[in-house]
Parts: structure tokens; sequence; C-alpha cells
């Protein structure tokens, strides 16, 4: 398409406003977007950014003639009506009046380095002297002295010189011609170049000292200098206060400054200033425009927005803008020339902010913060107090800041050891007190990011800051948006909301899978300002409404996985909050998966302070049949502990008992039978006394086992016969299964197969089907155990086949283990000993930290000085 097919006659023009209305016409029948129009004229060899253009567009003003010939070879109007359009232009430039220069600032005019620009004024190119046309408005004659924000540059490194080529004739001449006369209200670049023998003009050079110490961030170093090499690069490196943005901003600039003729502007934004308002993007507009030498700075934001784009285009300049407290008050200070760079730092995320790269800064890893340590307090000290410095760096979580500021104090003191430093650390309480040092403070930085929200008159961000205070209370590893709307009594969407906020400004993190955490500093920072801010009845009923929740969701999830279970507690009141979408018995699994660790901690911080004990002690008795399963026995025990605990508090002898028999069944995970069975024995005698006969059949049960793996087989009959009967009696079909199978294992090491293989029958045929599967991948991995036993080692390899399907669609790690153990024995008695090991492998690597006993007997069949016989346990 060309400009005859646009239809537009640039010779109707008689004002500039006219002009540019015909060339916004020739732009848009073009079809080209802004940015398109830019790379086309990049291509071209032309600068003619994007926001230039439509700042050009926008006005009414005659714009510069080498812009309009830019646009117009960009929208590919062919040379003939290009000479057109620029006919038109020099008759409109003719008609301006002149204006005269003003005066010169700094030093005489006829001073060396030093050349007015005006009406009449010459400056020498590289294709020789070039007249420059009366304009509208004269630029300055000489650029700002005795600042302390300007470095100057020796004549040698003229301003935005970019190689030979820049401003160099074409042969052709014509609407082709790079070395256009310009109707300029400032100096162009050529024109600001210092004359041949002169001193050089003042070039901006702002950047603070580089930090003296960088280690750990190689990776991240890389990723911002490729990026820096883009066109126009605007880069954010974006993380939590503390964590080391604006070294790393400096670290890189400072390396790469020599690229940039323009020199280099430098501004703290004061995003994240304790206790000073953000700066105004129109302040740092003017300091900039003046470190240029702009003579005057335009009153508009827009106007000195726009002008700085074009100073500095063509110049080259590395712009450092840090602490950005938002994408507004970024925008209006990037500068968009092809030879320019944006460094931004923030502890913001600024979504909203149009950038060509992003670098998140985390936490050093601990080997880097002791390299850091170590660089601060010199080697000597390190080395002589290994654990002390390892335990600082652990408190410390990786901050840089944190890190600086404990060198500091180290350097200060330096006959102090470093183990009274970690004593005082590990202290919670004393650990921010610690960590500030002068005018350096982890406090005072992490209060920056939180008073947007805690002393905000905004709703939405009181609310977000509300529930960072409260969402630091609970001794949790992570939390989702429904345990927090429990906790804040709030609407979930409004807790995700608030969330969302929360990991903008870098004060929690996103766990992934709708999870999100705290790094260890900030959630101390966050419990100071809830103990300063919530009142204690306040913070108390937070945490018991999660309590209460998790109780709730707990019990969800176990009616799941357990539906013919009652746990022996009473149901819990319906959730004023409603819980996670638990669909099937997977979704319940991968609930406990998740939370488990959870509910122990809460549980204990609750225990601790003598709150929630009913909740407490339920939340133990629900939980134990999860844990048991999935082998998590350290967790098991001490949630029995706690059960025993709050019901000793409670004055309930049936809770404290079944707490008992939770850390029994620990203890026989263990192998530690000698403790177990006294535990049960206890236990049994008060279910009898309170004529509790369920939970003395469940106690009959373990006790039975506990025998039997003890060797007592004749005990473990009895017991477990009478549990039969109560199981019987009560009705309790699910449970008379799970019995037969654990008399199948006596009858089993008793060698008495036929029946011990009926009794794996028989409960099978109690069980409902389907209604705890991981309950009957257990039934059927102990069949393939008899089978196995008995020497039937095909049947037994099928049965644990079907075992071990279940266990991993439940990703039932210790089940996958015990499954693949019962095969590699059955695969052993075949005689597929390759098959077999591969088999005792991986049962090894499941099992390991889940089952101690499983896993002794795993490696001594792996022992290549053994040949083992089958796996059996004893």
């Amino acid at each position: 398409m060309t400009a005859a097919d646009f239809g537009v006659d640039p010779t109707t023009a008689t004002s500039p406003e006219q002009y540019v209305m015909l060339l916004r016409r020739v732009r848009d029948q073009s079809g080209l977007a802004y940015r398109e129009t830019a790379r086309r004229a990049q291509r071209n060899g032309d600068v003619l950014p994007a926001s230039t253009l439509a700042t050009m567009l926008g006005r009414s003003t005659l714009p510069r003639r080498d812009l309009v010939s830019a646009l117009l070879r960009a929208c590919d109007v062919p040379d003939d009506r290009a000479a057109a359009w620029l006919a038109v232009w020099g008759r409109l430039a003719a008609a301006r009046p002149a204006a005269r220069p003003p005066a010169t600032r700094g030093r005489p005019s006829s001073q060396p380095g030093h050349s007015p620009v005006g009406p009449a004024t010459r400056t020498t190119g590289p294709s020789g002297p070039v007249a420059a046309p009366g304009t509208e408005g004269i630029g300055p004659t000489s650029h700002t002295e005795g600042s302390a924000a300007l470095r100057l540059i020796p004549a040698g490194g003229g301003i935005g010189s970019a190689g030979p080529e820049r401003g160099r004739a074409d042969a052709s001449g014509g609407g082709r011609d790079r070395a256009v006369l310009r109707g300029l209200p400032w100096p162009t670049v050529d024109e600001v170049r210092p004359v041949e023998g002169g001193s050089g003009a003042p070039v901006p050079y702002q950047l603070p000292p580089a930090p003296p110490l960088m280690v750990g961030r190689s990776a991240e170093i890389g990723r911002l200098l490729s990026s820096t090499e883009a066109d126009a690069a605007v880069c954010l490196v974006e993380g939590a206060g503390g964590v080391g943005k604006s070294a790393l901003a400096l670290h890189v600039a400072h390396r790469i400054v020599g690229r940039y003729d323009g020199g280099c502007l430098y501004a703290d934004l004061r995003g994240a200033t304790a206790g000073i308002a953000a700066a105004e993007p129109a302040d740092v507009l003017g300091r900039f425009l003046r470190a240029l030498g702009v003579p005057a700075v335009p009153a508009s934001l827009d106007e000195a927005s726009a002008l700085l784009r074009t100073w500095t285009a063509e110049r080259g300049v590395l712009v450092v803008l840090d602490n950005a407290a938002s994408a507004a008050q970024v925008r209006p200070l990037l500068s968009s020339g092809p030879g320019c760079t944006t460094i931004i730092t923030s502890r913001w995320k600024l979504p909203d902010l149009d950038t060509t790269a992003r670098v998140r800064l985390d936490p050093l890893p601990d080997d880097a913060a002791l390299a850091l340590l170590t660089g601060l307090t010199g080697a000597q000290r390190v080395q002589a107090e290994p654990a002390a410095a390892a335990t600082v760096v652990r408190r410390c979580g990786g901050l840089p800041l944190a890190l600086r500021i404990v060198g500091a104090r180290a350097a200060a003191r330096p006959d102090a050891s470093l183990t009274g430093l970690a004593e005082r650390m590990d202290d919670e309480g004393l650990r921010l007190d610690v960590l500030e040092v002068g005018d350096l403070s982890v406090r005072t930085s992490l209060h920056v990011g939180y008073q947007a929200f805690g002393d905000s008159p905004q709703g939405a961000r009181q609310q977000a800051g509300r529930l960072f205070r409260l969402a630091a209370l609970p001794d949790w590893t992570h939390f989702t948006p429904y345990g927090c709307a429990a906790l804040a009594d709030l609407p979930v969407t409004a807790a995700e909301r608030a969330l969302d906020a929360l990991v903008d400004a870098h004060l929690i993190e996103s766990a992934g899978g709708g999870r999100y955490r705290f790094h260890d500093i900030v959630r101390l920072y966050g419990r100071e300002r809830a103990q300063a801010v919530d009142d204690p009845p306040h913070r108390e009923e937070a945490l018991g409404r999660l309590t209460a929740w998790l109780l709730a969701a707990t019990t969800r999830a176990a009616r799941l996985l357990y539906p013919h279970d009652r746990f022996g507690i009473d149901e819990p009141a319906g959730p004023a909050h409603p819980g996670p979408p638990l669909g099937n018995t997977a979704d319940a699994w991968a609930w406990f998966e998740r939370e488990h660790t959870n509910l122990l901690l809460i549980a204990r911080q609750q225990t601790a302070a003598g709150r929630s004990l009913t909740e407490v002690r339920d939340l133990a008795l629900v939980a134990a049949k999860f844990l048991d399963y999935a082998g998590y026995i350290a967790e098991q025990q001490q949630f029995g502990h706690l059960a025993v605990t709050a019901a000793t508090r409670l004055d309930d002898r049936s809770g404290a008992a079944s707490g008992l028999n939770i850390v029994a069944v620990a203890l026989l995970r263990q192998g530690r039978l000698d403790e177990a069975i006294p535990l049960l024995e206890r236990c049994l005698a008060v279910h009898r006394d309170l004529g509790d006969r369920s939970r003395e059949a469940a106690v009959l049960n373990n006790l039975g086992n506990a025998l039997r793996d003890s060797g007592d087989l004749t005990g473990a009959l009895h017991h477990l016969q009478a549990a039969l009967v109560v199981r019987r009696q009560l009705g309790h079909r699910h449970k008379e299964g799970l019995v037969l199978d654990n008399l199948a294992l006596v009858y089993q090491r008793l060698g008495d197969y036929s029946r011990a293989i009926a009794c794996h029958e028989a409960g099978r045929a109690v069980a409902d089907s389907g209604t705890d599967p991981l309950r009957e991948a257990q039934a059927l991995v102990n069949f393939a155990e008899t089978l196995e036993a008995s020497g039937d080692h095909r049947a037994a390899i099928a049965r644990a086949a079907e075992s071990l399907e279940v266990c991993r669609r439940y990703e039932h790690q210790r089940g996958i283990g015990l499954a693949l153990q019962v095969l590699g024995n059955a695969h052993a008695g075949l005689g597929h000993r390759a098959v077999a090991r591969r088999h005792w492998r991986e049962a090894l690597d499941r099992l390991d930290g889940l089952d101690p006993q499983a896993c002794t007997r795993l490696r001594a069949a792996l022992a290549p000085a053994t040949t083992p016989d089958p796996l059996t346990p004893h």
C-alpha cells in the first residue's frame, strides 16, 4: 500500500496542526501499530521509538524533519511522495518566526568545548558543516556545571556517538538524507558534541558506589547482563526487602555503564524508604532533565516525560530506578531509545509494568550465605566457630541485608565470639533486635512493605494487612486461602485477593498449588505487628477459628477415606468457612499429605497455650489412622502424646486412653514392643472399666498384633479372637474383616497356611469393597505374604501386584514399599534374582524413614555378601 492509495495530500496543509493531522491519517491508514512502526523504522536505520511517535502525533506543533522522514519510510511511502511531504515541511518551517538564542549559561560561548545553538549556528558533523534552520525554541548552550550528579567526560568520548555511520548523508540525497535539517526546541546529539580539541561536555554519571562484595548471584547477574543487551531494555529486579535487589542492580550497572555514551541517571524512588513518601515522578524528571542540560523543565508531567525520551533517544543512556513503588511511578521515567537501558528494582511485582525482562531474587542458599558472612567477618572467625557461623547463617534466612548487619556487628566487636551472637539470634524474641545496626535494620525494611497495607486508608489493603498479621500467628509451614479465610473470618475470595496482594509485595511467597508461606524473619515481624496491633482476645479467637476449621476439614477428609470409622469423637459442628474441594478418596489422601504437618504444629501450639483442647484431642484421634497408614511414625507418636495431654486437662479418661493407644501403635511400628505392650494393657483396662466396647475391641486388636510380633503367638490368638467376638457383637463388619486379616498372619506364623488363607478370604468377603481402598491394599499385601510363605509364589505376585496398583494410585509410599517388598520375595522364591533385587531396591527407597523394621530386612537382602532367603517378618 502506498501514500497514493491512502489518498492523503500533504499540500493541503496550511499549518503545523493540519500537517500533523495528515501524518496521523497516513499512520492510521497504513494499519501499523506504534510498536510495529518503530520496528520498521529501526530496520530502515532510523530512530523512531514508539513513545516518540505517539508524542509527535499527539501534538499540534511541527515535528522534526528526520522523524517525519522516518515515519514516511516506515509506512512504505515512495520517495517521490516523501519528497512532497518534506517540501511542505520546509515551507511550514520557513514560515515560523526565528527565535533568539538564550543567554549562555555557565561559560562564555567562545570558550572551548561549547557551541552555542541558534538560528545561525553551524555545527560540525561527520559529513561536514550543517546549518540549523530557525526553530520555535532554542536549546541550551551549555550543560549544568558544578553538579555533584555530573562527571565530566573527555572530548574523546563524545556524547551519544554511535559509530561512524550516525549522521552520515546518503549518497543519493533527497528524502533519504540522514543529515536532515532539524527544527528543534533543544540541541541534537551532533549539536552538543564537543568541537575538535574541546574539553568535552558534562555527561551525567549518577551511579552510587557498587557493593564491595557480591556472592551467590552469578545466575541472576548473567540474566540481567544478558537482558540489558536488548534495544530499549526495561529490566525489573524484584524480591523481598533485604534480599539484595539494589546491590545486584548497582553491580550490573557498574559493569555495563561504559556502553552508554550519554552517561547514567540514577534515582532512589523511595518506594522502600521508611518514613519518607515515595518520590514524585515529576520531581525525578526534573532532576534527570537538568542533569542532561535541559534549560527549562516543562510543568506538565507528560511533556517532561516526552522531553526525557527525546533527549535520551539518540544519546544512549543507562537509567537506574531504585526502590520503585509502583508502575505508575516508573512509566514517565522510562527512556525508549534503542541504545538506552533502564534497570528498575522493586519489592513489588509491578505486574502492570511492561518490561523486557524480570529477574526475581530469592534468599541466598546456605553455602552462598556462609561465603558472604565469611567475606564480611573474616575467614578466621568463621573457621574458629563453624557451628555458630552455621547458626547465624540459618537464622538470617539467606537475606543479604541480615548478613551484612551481622557482619557489621562482628566487625565492630572483633573480640566478641560468634557463639554469643548465634545464641541471641536463636531467641525469636531477640532476633529482630540483633538484626539492627546503625541505620541498617531488617525490621525497618520489612515495615516499609507492611505499612502500605497496615497504614492504608483503603479497606481491601487494610484487610490484607490484618491477614498478614494473623497468618503469622499459627505455627504452620504453609497456608491456603481456605485456612486464612477461617483464621481472619473472611470469605475465601477476599482471602485470595489479600494473599495475592501480599505476594505482590513480597511479604509472603507462593509455594505453588494454591499454597503460601512466610520467610522465617518475615513471620517474626508479622507476629510483632499482631502483638502490637491486635488485642489478645482477637488473636486467640483467630487461632481458635483456625483449629476448629482444621478439625472439620480433617474429619471430612477422614470420612472419605474411612467411611466406617467414627474415630470415637462427636461429629464436629458444620464449619463456618468452607474447606478445600474434596471429591473423592484421592483428594482426601492428597489433602492429608499436604496438611498433616500443619495439623501437628498447630495442635502442639494450642496445647502449649491451653486452648482448643477438645479440638486438639479430636484432631489426634482423626489423624492417627492416616499417619499410621502413611508411615509418619514420629508425628503419630507426638500426636498421641498431645491427645493424652489435652484429654487429661479435660478430665477425659477415655480420650487419654485413646491417646495412649496412638502412642503404643507408633511404638509398635518402631519395633519397641517392650514399651508398647504395657501401654496397650493400660488402655485396655481403662476402656473395660468405662464399658467402651468399641475402643476395647480396637485395643485388643492392637495388643494381639504386638504379641504376635513379640513371638507370643498363643497370646496373640487369644486377644485377636476376643476382638473378633466384640466386633461381631457390635455388628462392625468392616472392623471384623480387619481382625480376620490379623488372625491370618498369626496362623501364617504358626505354619497353618490353610487356616491363614481361609481367614484372609473370609476377611475380604466381609469387608465392603471399595469403601476403604488403602485398607484393602494392606489386606492384599498381607494375603500375598501368606501365599509367598506357603510357597505359592505366583499367586503371591498377583495379590501383591493388585495392592501395588492401588497404592500407586494414591501415591501411598509405605504401601508401595511393602507391596514391592513382597513382590521381591516372591520373585526370589521363583529364582528371579535380578527382578527380586530391583523390587527390593525400590522398596528400600520408598520405605526409608517410614518402616525401620522393613528397611533392616531389605538392606540385609541386598547385601552383596549374602544370599538371603525371601524376606519374612520376624
